[in-house]
């Protein structure tokens, strides 16, 4: 009986180390210095306006797995709040000035083949300035593509969709139309 509860047990701690979590963990970092000047406080938040919540949708053969990310919207903020702040920006939720960001689309397509896969990330950030006189809107568009031999790596995907993010809110900080906008 000891042994049978000792394999019962071995089996399922085994079973839980071979399936992967549920969930991605995006946590993207800023790690750029300071490349533009801004020199403003602005009070910023981020909106998940996603119509698909998956950040990771997994194509195997006839059937697709979805998988979400917990604090999305938490994640983008604290890059984006560290990406500003490096180049200059005051963060205060006193602020009269408001930088919003809308999270349109941020997921990556993964396809899985006998024996290979390829990964397709997608991000679209809309970006909203807000002053008492004037406003200020763009949308920012970036993709990322790999491909690698049998299956995806869930630490692969997950860093090309914490790389593209960090690409993109350096794009987003160093907009010459963004900081001019800032600077008015």
């Amino acid at each position: 009986m000891i042994k049978i509860t000792f394999s019962l047990c071995a089996l399922l701690v085994l079973a839980g180390c071979a399936s992967q979590p549920n969930q991605v963990i995006l946590n993207p970092v800023y790690k750029n210095g300071q490349i533009s000047t801004i020199n403003s406080s602005l009070s910023t938040s981020v909106i998940d306006l996603r119509g698909d919540t998956a950040t990771l949708k997994l194509i195997e053969s006839d059937k697709t797995k979805t998988f979400a990310s917990q604090g999305i919207t938490e994640s983008v903020k604290s890059v984006l709040d560290s990406a500003l702040s490096r180049n200059g920006a005051s963060i205060s939720n006193l602020a009269t000035v408001r930088f919003e960001v809308d999270i349109h689309a941020l997921q990556a397509l993964v396809t899985e083949k006998l024996v290979s896969h390829t990964s397709e990330a997608q991000i679209e950030l809309g970006v909203r300035v807000i002053r008492a006189s004037s406003n200020f809107s763009k949308v920012y568009r970036g993709s990322a593509n790999l491909e690698g031999p049998f299956s995806h790596e869930r630490a692969k995907v997950e860093g090309q969709l914490n790389k593209l993010t960090e690409q993109m809110i350096t794009r987003i900080v160093s907009d010459p139309e963004l900081i001019e906008f800032l600077e008015g």
